[in-house]
């Protein structure tokens, strides 16, 4: 949601990401190839079940606010750093508590998000004012889970139908629980603008798109990496059959993969191997869900007379599964042989589990010495797709490694959906 807002070995693993570890490996191993913690099962591909939780919004009174065991608001008008129009208004809040909490301008008797007795959360921006004020011409609603819904890790998936219209900015996102923005990060999972607004050619009825965000050292202070998703020919935000497209996001240790309506086909997987020197990974702790409807700003643009009023987000179900056990894969490969420092081999990995997406990430012993990952994915070149078979191989090379160093070594690492590990230390000859 924040667009200009003040927008291997285990310990080595969780301390960052395996670029950045060093010193993993105990000194005495010596051996050309250490094969640990991996044995390939026969159990089936992935398997979410059941959700371990979800808000199906299912109250038969309609105007019923959300379930307070779930949600709970974000409240005012402050331009939320990007210069929007929108005071967002609580739910259900009356008496002094409502003088307190409550922006005049809301009407709680015309609530902006409730539920509408037939199985769906309605998120309402409502114009109230046709005066050209820089903001609090629009009411609106951002719920959020802070405190009360907090996860770490699982599919997690939201069917939406969104409005369609100038200045209308909706999303489905989280943020983490561990520090302010950026240095929680923050994984939006769908954000909609007109096809006029953003920075570059805007999106419009046919495009959403999805991003993370954390912490770097740069003048901005955050890394974003993002991706467009076009829904197939003839589909759009707004659609009514179906009644609501899936947006969802995928996220397990060092890797996240976004998806829209089938979880089987992420549009874009990005991992740990992606941020940039500057950056850091802060996707391996708890996050909270948020949806909101925006309206105007910086990125999506100003509404106009033709934006719709009210404007309806229509919300089918917040849903999180989490995967059942997908072992990780057996790993083979030769020394990796150096030349003037630089060398490579092909590391072999094997996997009866056929569990989808595995990350592959390399650490180096030495601080001067850099390894890579090569899958040839084309989503994303540190991932092994171990559903289009049980082996799969990746290129592991290394730079400015010391050959028969007592500190040179790379250790790779893969990770399943489900969280479980494979290791292999590789000697550099």
């Amino acid at each position: 949601m924040v667009k200009n807002e003040f927008p291997v070995c285990k310990a080595a693993a969780r301390r960052n990401i395996f670029k950045y570890a060093v010193g993993c490996v105990p000194r005495n191993v010596c051996a050309v190839l250490v094969v640990v913690c991996a044995t390939a099962s026969a159990a089936s591909g992935q398997d979410w079940g059941k959700p371990v939780w979800s808000d199906e919004f299912n109250s038969s009174t309609r105007g019923a606010p959300p379930d307070a065991r779930n949600w709970t608001y974000e409240v005012g008008g402050n331009g939320w750093g990007n210069h929007e129009l929108e005071i967002y208004c609580a739910v259900g809040v009356s008496g002094a508590a409502k003088d307190a909490a409550v922006p005049a301008v809301c009407n709680t008797e015309e609530p902006n998000a409730f539920q509408d007795g037939q199985g769906h959360l309605i998120i309402r921006a409502t114009r109230v004012s046709t005066e050209p004020a820089p903001k609090g011409t629009w009411t609106s609603a951002r719920l959020k889970s802070a405190g009360l819904r907090e996860f770490q890790y699982g599919r997690m998936e939201a069917c939406m139908k969104l409005p369609v219209g100038a200045g209308l900015w909706p999303a489905f996102w989280m943020l983490g629980t561990g520090a302010k923005w950026p240095a929680g990060g923050e994984i939006d999972i769908m954000e909609n603008i007109p096809a006029t607004g953003g920075s570059e050619k805007g999106l419009g009825p046919t495009k959403v798109e999805g991003t993370i965000h954390g912490p770097s050292t740069s003048v901005s202070g955050h890394f974003s990496l993002t991706q467009v998703f076009a829904l197939p020919t003839g589909q759009r935000v707004d659609d009514s059959r179906p009644g609501c497209h899936v947006y969802g996001a995928i996220w397990s240790p060092f890797m996240i993969q976004m998806f829209v309506d089938d979880w089987r086909k992420p549009y874009f997987i990005r991992t740990a191997a992606d941020v940039p020197a500057d950056g850091r990974w802060v996707f391996n702790a708890p996050f909270y869900f948020l949806l909101n409807l925006a309206v105007g700003g910086d990125w999506p643009g100003s509404p106009d007379a033709a934006t719709p009023t009210p404007a309806d987000v229509v919300v089918d179900y917040v849903r999180v599964f989490k995967s059942g056990r997908v072992d990780a894969p057996a790993m083979r490969a030769a020394p990796l042989k150096s030349a003037d420092g630089e060398g490579s081999t092909v590391l072999s990995m094997t996997s009866r589990t056929r569990g989808g997406y595995v990350y592959v990430g390399c650490a180096t012993e030495s601080v001067d010495s850099v390894c890579s990952v090569d899958t040839g994915n084309a989503l994303n070149s540190s991932v092994a797709d171990f559903g289009t078979g049980e082996t799969q191989t990746a290129k592991i090379a290394v730079k400015n490694a010391a050959r028969n160093a007592v500190n040179s070594r790379v250790t790779v690492t893969a990770y399943t959906v489900s969280g479980e590990e494979s290791s292999l230390v590789i000697a550099v000859e």
